[in-house]
C-alpha cells in the first residue's frame, strides 16, 4: 500500500474518529458534550451508580459514594464522599472522564469547582418513569453502551405500562404516602412515586402541594383521612387513631424502600408490591 493511502487508512481509522462528539443535556438543562464515550467514571449519586450497573457499565465505575449499595458489586467500589461533601483530591487523583452528580446536596460547592477545573459533569434526577427511561438511554449514550441501556430501557417501560393496564383502572383508593415519620415528610404529584401511587388506582391526597418533598403535620392527614397509609417502615404510632379510615381499612401498608425510592428498574419490584397491597385492601372494603 502506497504510504500516502496508508496514512489516510490510518487517518479514518484513527480511534479519535471513530465516534462522533456525544452531546447531551442534563437534567439541570446543561449541554455535556463528550469527544468519546466515557471510560474512567465517577459517580456521586447513588441511583446513577445503579443504573451504570443496570446498563452493564459497572466495570467503568472508579469510585461512588455513600448509599450506594445496590448490586452487590458497588459495595466494593471506593468511596470518595456523600450527599453533603465530597473527597476532590480523591477525585482528582482517579483522573475521571465524567463525574455524574445530583441536583441538590451540601456537595453543589465542590462539584462546581471540579467542574471548574475541567471535569466534565452529568447532572442526574429523573423524577418520573419517563425520566427513569431516557436517563437509561443517556448513560448509554455516555458510556458506549447504547445496546444495553435501550434494552433495559424497553423492558422497564414495558414492565410500566403492563402495571398500569392490570391496575390504574381499579376503583379510586385515597393514600397518603409517608416518607419519614418524625417530621411527617410526603411527596407530591410530580414524582415517580406519585406516579406508581396512581399506576396502582390510586389518589396521592398531596398531590396538588407545590414542594417535590413537603412536611404536613398531623392534622393535615387527620383531615385528608386516607384510605390508605404507606410507610417505608414498620409504623405503629397511626394506630393511635382508629378514626382514620386507614385504620378501618386495616391499610397500613408497609414497603420496602430500596424498591421504591431510587428512580431505577428495581422500582417495578416495589410499585407491583405495591398495587398488589393495595388490591387486597380493595378486597377487604367490598
Amino acid at each position: 500500500m502506497k504510504p500516502l493511502l496508508t496514512g489516510l487508512v490510518a487517518l479514518v481509522f484513527s480511534p479519535c474518529l471513530l465516534w462522533a462528539d456525544i452531546q447531551l443535556v442534563d437534567d439541570v438543562g446543561d449541554t455535556l458534550v463528550l469527544e468519546r464515550p466515557a471510560q474512567r467514571i465517577v459517580s456521586l449519586v447513588p441511583h446513577a451508580t445503579e443504573l451504570l450497573f443496570n446498563i452493564d457499565a459497572g466495570d467503568l465505575i472508579l469510585a461512588t459514594v455513600a448509599y450506594a449499595d445496590y448490586p452487590p458489586a458497588a459495595e466494593e467500589l471506593p468511596r470518595v464522599g456523600d450527599y453533603n461533601a465530597l473527597n476532590t483530591e480523591a477525585i482528582v487523583a482517579l483522573e475521571p472522564d465524567l463525574l455524574i452528580a445530583f441536583t441538590s446536596g451540601g456537595n453543589r460547592d465542590q462539584i462546581s469547582r471540579l467542574r471548574a477545573l475541567g471535569y466534565p459533569v452529568f447532572t442526574s434526577d429523573p423524577q418520573t418513569f419517563a425520566d427513569i427511561d431516557r436517563t437509561l438511554r443517556q448513560f448509554g449514550q455516555l458510556t458506549g453502551r447504547e445496546g444495553s441501556a435501550n434494552r433495559v430501557a424497553d423492558r422497564f417501560s414495558a414492565e410500566i405500562e403492563h402495571l398500569t393496564r392490570k391496575y390504574g383502572g381499579k376503583a379510586a383508593l385515597q393514600v397518603f404516602y409517608q416518607v419519614w415519620h418524625d417530621p411527617l415528610i410526603t411527596l407530591n404529584g410530580a414524582t415517580f412515586i406519585n406516579q406508581i401511587i396512581e399506576m396502582c388506582g390510586g389518589v396521592n391526597v398531596f398531590a396538588d402541594l407545590p414542594m417535590l418533598s413537603p412536611q404536613v403535620s398531623l392534622e393535615a392527614v387527620i383531615d385528608k383521612n386516607p384510605e390508605v397509609i404507606v410507610t417505608s417502615g414498620d409504623d405503629t404510632s397511626w394506630q393511635q387513631w382508629p378514626q382514620l379510615q386507614a385504620v378501618a381499612n386495616q391499610a397500613l401498608l408497609e414497603i420496602d424502600p430500596d424498591t421504591m425510592h431510587r428512580p431505577v428498574p428495581a422500582l417495578v419490584t416495589g410499585a407491583t408490591a405495591l398495587c398488589e397491597a393495595m388490591d387486597r385492601v380493595r378486597e377487604r372494603m367490598d
